[in-house]
């Protein structure tokens, strides 16, 4: 039986734990806003990257909904960032195996269904969590759109990856969420919250950085400010709802 001091520590943690989500939902929607508001930049088609993100969101979303669901891509990118974190930061990450995916069509090679990271015992959480809070393949279109411009006409470059930008941060998103989901059996539902929403922020922040490789006219610096400016207004517009 658990005692006293024991189940308190347990519910202050939770307590807080519950504040921390109420405290970074502010910030994804001031971050994403005011991404969004950023990516309002024109490409050589007349389009904006704001308009084909948001299509290649969309129809990852419903491809990940309807059709199929790319675990073996998802697995790829989580053995080849665990394997560099394991040399920048240390501990051993033993697989990321196939386990349980959920709904979805899935190839035939995938059938196992979502992936799952096992540490082994000297395992880093640092080295464990890396993978998720690193949109790899966003970074990697990033950079790719970026030495394209050197070789060949910004028109055949802009709007596929605008496209893939939106299409592979949607990917990353959904499943990491889905394979989060298998650490709920031992997560309480904040605990889940928390992970989701730390993953959100993280992956925003650092894939935003990268945006001006793939998006001329892109300011990280200004994009993060202007986040920082709308989470302040709408913490203070919750607590003049909520107590004033």
């Amino acid at each position: 039986m658990a005692s006293p001091s024991s189940s308190l520590a347990a519910a202050v943690g939770r307590v807080i734990k519950v504040a921390m989500v109420a405290l970074i939902v502010p910030l994804i929607l001031g971050l994403l806003q005011s991404f969004l508001t950023a990516l309002e930049v024109e490409t050589s088609s007349g389009r904006t990257y704001r308009e084909l993100v948001t299509w290649g969101f969309m129809t990852y979303v419903g491809m990940h909904v309807l059709l199929y669901r790319p675990t073996g891509l998802f697995r790829i990118s989580h053995r080849l960032f665990s394997s560099i974190a394991v040399l920048l930061f240390g501990g051993q990450v033993a697989s990321v195996e196939a386990k349980g995916a959920g709904k979805g069509k899935r190839g035939k090679g995938e059938e196992g269904g979502g992936a799952e990271t096992r540490t082994t015992g000297e395992g880093s959480t640092l080295v464990a969590f890396s993978p998720y809070v690193i949109p790899l393949y966003v970074i990697l279109v990033s950079l790719a759109a970026l030495l394209l411009r050197h070789r060949v006409d910004s028109k055949w470059v802009d709007d596929p990856a605008g496209f893939l930008l939106g299409f592979l941060m949607a990917f990353h998103w959904l499943m990491t969420a889905d394979d989060l989901q298998q650490q709920r059996e031992r997560w309480h539902v904040e605990t889940y919250l928390l992970a989701i929403g730390l993953v959100f922020v993280l992956t925003l922040l650092i894939g935003g950085a990268c945006l001006p490789w793939a998006v001329p006219g892109f300011s990280f610096v200004a994009a993060l400010s202007d986040g920082l400016s709308r989470t302040q207004a709408i913490y203070a517009m919750l607590v003049n709802r909520l107590f004033l």
